[in-house]
């Protein structure tokens, strides 16, 4: 019998998810984390984005410049200013596949939640997220903590 990795449960990883509440607003950290289109400023893998082509908006793409010298193209999907924003990637046919998601959720009137999460998948994908499992939830976890404290300290000025 031929031996599939994508139907092995083996090689699923699920998605590291994190969550924070916020003394911000949704509009303040929508503006402070994604609107300006430096995502550099809170994720602590990316060195910089390039070859923008709009705002946070569905279907704007970008090249992610990561500070481990790779570049990976990025397309950002289900945009709802001040609410969420999910960007995804398919690299070598598909081989590896990552996607991140954000969703922010008013508590009170100053206060939110943001629930993050991210995930590499496909057959080489899965693999990689496995080994570097240590670095993906660092990565996932910091970009989180930065964006809580970016929020904050808009939402205090």
């Amino acid at each position: 019998q031929r031996f599939s990795a994508e139907h092995s449960s083996a090689f699923i990883m699920a998605p590291v998810k994190v969550s924070a509440t916020v003394a911000a607003t949704p509009e303040t950290i929508w503006q402070s984390c994604f609107q300006p289109m430096k995502w550099e400023q809170w994720d602590p893998d990316l060195r910089e984005l390039k070859d923008v082509s709009g705002g946070c908006e569905d279907g704007t793409t970008c090249i992610f410049a990561m500070h481990d010298g790779s570049n990976i193209p990025f397309t950002l999907s289900n945009v709802e200013k001040n609410k969420s924003v999910d960007f995804k990637s398919s690299l070598f046919g598909g081989i590896i596949k990552c996607e991140g998601k954000v969703l922010i959720t008013p508590v009170d009137a100053s206060t939110s939640k943001i629930d993050y999460s991210f995930e590499l998948f496909g057959i080489v994908g899965s693999l990689v997220a496995m080994l570097k499992k240590k670095e993906v939830v660092g990565g996932t976890q910091g970009g989180l903590d930065n964006m809580v404290k970016r929020s904050e300290e808009a939402q205090k000025k």
